[in-house]
């Protein structure tokens, strides 16, 4: 099992990945996602997450489309 301590390395692994290819999402948007998966990573049943996910993927459209 995971600690708190692991799953900020894991966070920053990530965040670093995405500044080393340039990753046009921003970091509010990344950190969402991550937190998602973090908090539904032991249920069996995926569609909560997905649906969390495509909840968020929407308003992220949603708020470009508004600018």
């Amino acid at each position: 099992m995971s600690t708190e301590n692991d799953q900020d390395l894991a966070l920053t692994a990530l965040l670093a990945a995405a500044t080393d290819v340039e990753a046009v999402l921003p970091v509010s948007f990344i950190k969402a996602s991550y937190a998602i998966q973090r908090r539904h990573q032991f249920n069996q049943d995926q569609t909560i997450s997905m649906h969390d996910l495509e909840k968020l993927v929407e308003d992220h459209l949603a708020q470009g489309e508004a600018k």
